[in-house]
């Protein structure tokens, strides 16, 4: 009789790679009666994780419909990546499925929302945090962004599941949640280059209004960085 840790292990990867990986040991029985109890298991599963991709995935199952995502859903939950994931990250590699660029970019908009939905909490930068700041402590102040913001560049029409920037052709899509809610903010090629900028070790705020002044010329380079302030995507770093 194997160890339990030996069963768990030869348990796992004949899930994983089917029956012929099975130890006969490991059960007693029939080897007929092993192998159903194997199927309805793996059938259990495979049905957990397409469940698991229809709740991460809302708005793509929407605007694809629900035969042609629960298509995708079942050819996706049989590859290797989405085997080694567990219910939480399974939905990680599905954009890939993806042959549409529209569509495909929905998906990682709503992934990006799910990992933004998760991410710790942080005070967002407020224009209130800039009112007692003299010129010099002004441009010198670390920035970082907000740990919940995430982008997804756009180069496709964004699709009408997304109701409120339907329409909008921006440079990318930025999730953020900077209170209790999830935020999707669009941004221009302008406003992307500075939320970048922010990402840098020891940002401050004269280094993103520098990059703005590089993107923009000396119009408004103040807009993009006040922009990002008022969705919420930055944070004073440390």
């Amino acid at each position: 009789m194997p160890s339990f840790a030996n069963a768990q292990t030869n348990f796992i990867d004949t899930i994983k790679d089917g029956p012929d990986r099975l130890d006969p040991a490991s059960f007693a029985g029939p080897p007929y009666r092993i192998l159903l109890g194997l199927k309805a298991h793996a059938n259990t599963i495979s049905h957990a994780r397409i469940v698991a991709l229809e709740e991460t995935f809302p708005l793509t199952r929407q605007h694809l419909g629900d035969a042609a995502f629960n298509a995708l859903a079942r050819e996706f939950v049989e590859t290797d990546a989405a085997r080694a994931s567990d219910a939480n990250r399974i939905g990680l590699g599905f954009p890939v499925c993806m042959s549409d660029p529209a569509t495909k970019e929905l998906t990682q908009i709503e992934w990006a929302w799910l990992e933004s939905y998760h991410a710790a909490e942080a005070a967002p930068l407020t224009l209130g945090d800039l009112a007692s700041l003299d010129e010099a402590a002004l441009l010198a102040l670390p920035i970082a962004q907000h740990p919940s913001a995430r982008t997804v560049t756009v180069s496709a029409p964004i699709v009408s599941a997304l109701q409120e920037l339907s329409g909008q052709q921006p440079a990318a899509i930025l999730c953020v949640r900077p209170d209790a809610e999830v935020r999707l903010v669009p941004l221009d090629a302008i406003q992307l280059a500075v939320f970048a900028a922010s990402a840098q070790k020891s940002a401050s705020l004269g280094n993103l209004l520098t990059v703005a002044l590089e993107q923009a010329g000396e119009q408004a380079p103040l807009e993009p960085i006040l922009h990002l302030i008022g969705a919420g995507a930055l944070t004073k770093a440390g």
